[in-house]
């Protein structure tokens, strides 16, 4: 029982930390010292472990941990991966607000790389999710953040939505 609360809250943390826009911008900075790299390694070496015992409710954590590393690290391929994971893994096991969440910081990597089609992608399904989920406020948030180009419109063919995933 105490390790399934440790596991929400560091679930919980995780979350708060990756969705600050602060914290994506100190991340590469913190990331080059030695010992906050060294903490953030032991965070996923923690959440993998839980992983391995096959605790279906963190799978899709550690892919997204996982992918924000990556990106971080500036590890393109990997991290686009593993954000494809995380939102199939979350969307598998039920876990709408975490899938939105996954589509959401998809959406922020591949404006960082300049992907507006993968971007435009990703923020509406975040905003989808967020919707069926019954976030208004981080709808509107998401909607009001950065106004999505006018020329770019998500492709149908690869859009996502929150009951099935299709990837292009």
């Amino acid at each position: 029982i105490l390790e399934a609360l440790i596991s929400i809250q560091a679930t919980r943390f995780s979350k708060k930390m990756l969705t600050s826009w602060k914290w994506r911008q100190r991340a590469y900075a913190m990331l080059t010292s030695w010992k906050w790299r060294q903490r953030a390694y032991a965070s996923v070496k923690r959440v993998r472990g839980w992983a391995k015992k096959k605790n279906p409710n963190i799978l899709h954590n550690l892919h997204l941990l996982d992918a924000e590393l990556a990106s971080v690290e500036g590890k393109k391929k990997k991290a686009i991966s593993h954000y494809r994971d995380a939102i199939v893994m979350a969307e598998k096991n039920g876990f709408l607000q975490d899938q939105a969440l996954s589509s959401e910081l998809a959406s922020l990597y591949f404006d960082s790389i300049g992907d507006t089609r993968q971007m435009s992608i990703h923020r509406e399904n975040a905003i989808r999710c967020y919707s069926e989920w019954g976030a208004t406020a981080k709808v509107e948030q998401l909607r009001t953040r950065t106004a999505l180009p006018t020329t770019v419109q998500p492709s149908t063919s690869a859009m996502t939505t929150c009951t099935k995933t299709i990837f292009t």
